[in-house]
């Protein structure tokens, strides 16, 4: 393939979204496959929980893991929702939304940057970049 002749890298991510989506499909309805997908599910609620760790506040309520959970329950759920068609959370507004997971006091004081939103959010970028490191480097 050439340089500019491929597919943009918004149709490479949702091509693999999909994919995932469709081996959480099979996988959901096989004992066996059942469990190698709990456990990958586990290495993105470890990385989730790694990150809410370093960002917790020191009066969050809630443990690191359940935040951690919390975190990716928004990006799984804003990925499906693209992959439905519904594109009305862009890049800023995944950022906001999982600032105010991790630290709901300071996020809400906080005011918005006024950049512009970006790309429809599949998975935030700064999280994904997070979690590429956290994943390279588990200690």
């Amino acid at each position: 393939m050439t340089a500019g002749t491929g597919p943009g890298v918004a149709e490479v991510i949702r091509g693999i979204a999909l994919a995932t989506l469709e081996f959480i499909a099979v996988a959901a309805r096989d004992d066996r496959l059942s469990e190698a997908l709990a456990g990958r599910v586990q290495v993105l609620l470890d990385l989730y929980t790694r990150i809410a760790a370093e960002a917790r506040a020191d009066d969050e309520p809630l443990a690191a893991a359940e935040v951690g959970a919390l975190l990716a329950a928004l990006d799984q759920g804003v990925t499906l929702l693209g992959l439905s068609g519904i594109a009305t959370i862009d890049q800023r507004m995944m950022r906001i939304g999982l600032r105010r997971l991790l630290d709901p006091a300071r996020a809400a004081t906080q005011p918005s940057t006024g950049e512009p939103g970006g790309p429809a959010a599949l998975h935030d970028q700064e999280v994904h970049h997070r979690i590429a490191t956290a994943h390279q480097d588990p200690d």
